[in-house]
């Protein structure tokens, strides 16, 4: 949290007496001093009133505030609320603001007054959380803090009785809202937001459970009543302020969630200890925010954490299924398919996804582009598992092998790296691929073309099995004696054992210059120079034709 500041303001009392600004707002603000009165009044001698003045003066703080930036302004509405937060803490806890059964009608009034202002003081609290001042203002982050810190006073003051268990789910679910729809930040590139307000709350939302299982449960309903009056910039902004918070991590993981440390004071009800009612309002949240229209780095972000930190904590995954196909038929972003891939296997894998053009799209995602992605480690460690069962039809496998001995013919040389040991291990795998590499068809005909067809879009249609693999050894002859060293392996018997593709995935050119420099080499190349003083020698018999070139002597 935000460190305190001084409520009192002592020591700077001189510097905000008064304010010198000449705006119209600003010469309605009362002195420091005469905010600290009528403070004391209402505690010494309850003048109720005074939380009428003091509640219009903390919004006209935020008036100023909103359209410039003023210290002196900002520090005397930190002194209000400070104020305001002490005054409703000793009616707390005097049990002042409860309608307990009383025969009182005046004190059953003063209290369900005193209640309205109160609900007032927090509306005011969360519009300065919600709203975007002129700059970046500590003082949201001071109203943080008072808002959390009455969910503490409410959860013990606020029961019906010392042995009920509460948590004040009204006063959090306003305070969530105003921190998913602020707008004190952006969308930063890797989907996230700069929020400083957001990523304060993360502090401390992060250790409590019950801040994490009240979060899910208190948002579900205002995310899908956004979806119809939000625009669509706002609701970007909204995702990424709920990706900030959920990509933290959660304490659901534990296995003892009664252990866990909670923000209010003793044990939350049994329902907030229930994995499934957390589940469901989780996967609730997940799939409506997943219907947002995003950003392409939104869209990417979440895909690459789905499969880790928010599958295990869905009670049905299964209602992934629309977004995760969706996302790996996407044709504008060759990117976006490839990070679906996760997700999409372990719905397939431990949820009986049923996807028959699965092989299909895969195939689509070998391009050109493929190689230079930055995500082509995660798309080889997947494709190789993908088509590591043997009972997949040769052809298919072929297809494979062959679209990707084409694309190592035109792809950088840290590519290259990845294709020849993955084209071997499927060769080791599926020996029935072998005929690509013993095919001498080609070199008794003169008119031979390739049977491969290159732009079929279903790998059991290409032709591939009658094809060959000259591409590879094309490779044989690369510019980089690395790659020519390791597609000569096809020229060898098979009897090596297959590669581990994790020594050759995160290769580029950087660790192939660094692989050459520090080379040990058995003899060092012999050389052989002679040092000359002068370009021409005084005795070469083309002494002629030295002389027409003007401008040079001897």
């Amino acid at each position: 949290m935000a460190p305190k500041r001084k409520a009192e303001g002592s020591t700077s009392s001189k510097k905000t007496k008064k304010t010198t600004s000449k705006s119209k707002n600003d010469s309605e603000l009362l002195s420091l001093d005469q905010i600290q009165d009528l403070g004391d009044q209402i505690i010494d001698s309850f003048k109720v009133n005074n939380f009428v003045e003091l509640l219009d003066q903390l919004k006209k703080v935020k008036t100023i505030l909103e359209s410039n930036e003023h210290v002196e302004t900002e520090s005397l509405g930190r002194n209000i609320a400070v104020i305001l937060f002490k005054c409703f803490q000793k009616l707390l806890k005097d049990g002042q603001m409860i309608n307990k059964k009383s025969n009182d009608e005046k004190k059953k009034v003063v209290a369900k007054w005193l209640l309205d202002k109160y609900s007032s003081f927090k509306k005011i609290i969360a519009e300065y959380i919600q709203g975007k001042l002129s700059f970046e203002s500590s003082l949201q982050l001071d109203l943080l803090e008072i808002n959390l810190n009455l969910i503490k006073l409410e959860s013990q003051y606020l029961k019906s009785s010392s042995k009920d268990l509460y948590f004040p789910n009204v006063t959090y679910k306003e305070l969530i809202e105003a921190i998913i729809t602020s707008k004190a930040g952006e969308i930063s590139s890797d989907g996230t937001s700069t929020n400083f307000i957001v990523l304060e709350f993360i502090e401390v939302f992060k250790k409590n459970w019950d801040l994490q299982f009240y979060f899910f449960n208190c948002l579900s309903d205002p995310l899908e009543e956004w979806k119809q009056t939000k625009s669509e910039d706002e609701l970007r902004l909204i995702f990424s302020n709920v990706y900030t918070i959920i990509r933290t991590g959660l304490l659901f993981d534990s296995e003892k969630l009664e252990e866990q440390p909670t923000w209010i004071q003793g044990k939350l009800p049994s329902i907030a200890y229930k994995q499934s009612t957390f589940k469901a309002q989780y996967q609730k949240c997940i799939i409506t925010i997943l219907t947002y229209p995003l950003l392409s780095n939104q869209y990417k972000a979440i895909l690459l954490v789905l499969h880790k930190r928010i599958i295990p904590y869905m009670t049905q995954p299964q209602g992934l299924m629309d977004f995760l196909t969706d996302s790996y038929d996407v044709a504008d972003d060759s990117v976006v398919p490839i990070l679906a891939l996760n997700s999409l296997y372990e719905l397939m894998k431990n949820y009986n996804l049923e996807y028959p053009d699965f092989y299909t799209k895969l195939y689509s995602l070998l391009t050109p582009e493929l190689l230079y992605t930055r995500y082509r480690s995660r798309f080889f460690r997947l494709c190789d598992l993908f088509l590591s069962s043997t009972h997949l039809s040769a052809s298919l496998v072929a297809s494979f092998i062959k679209k990707l001995a084409r694309l190592s013919i035109g792809s950088s040389a840290s590519g290259v790296v990845i294709v020849i040991p993955f084209i071997y291990n499927l060769l080791k795998r599926h020996p029935t691929c072998m005929i690509m590499l013993h095919n001498i068809e080609g070199s008794k005909k003169k008119d031979y073309t390739d049977p491969y067809d290159n732009n079929e879009k279903n790998p059991m249609n290409t032709n591939a099995i009658g094809s060959s693999l000259w591409e590879l050894e094309t490779l044989m002859s690369h510019y980089h004696p690395n790659i020519a060293t390791l597609a000569k392996i096809f020229g060898e018997p098979f009897r090596k054992h297959s590669y581990n593709m994790e020594d050759f995935l995160d290769w580029s050119y950087i660790s192939l210059l660094e692989s050459e420099k520090t080379r040990r080499y058995k003899t060092m190349a012999a050389l052989e120079f002679e040092e000359f003083d002068r370009l021409f020698d005084s005795n070469d018999k083309k002494e002629t034709d030295r002389a027409l070139i003007e401008g040079w002597t001897i």
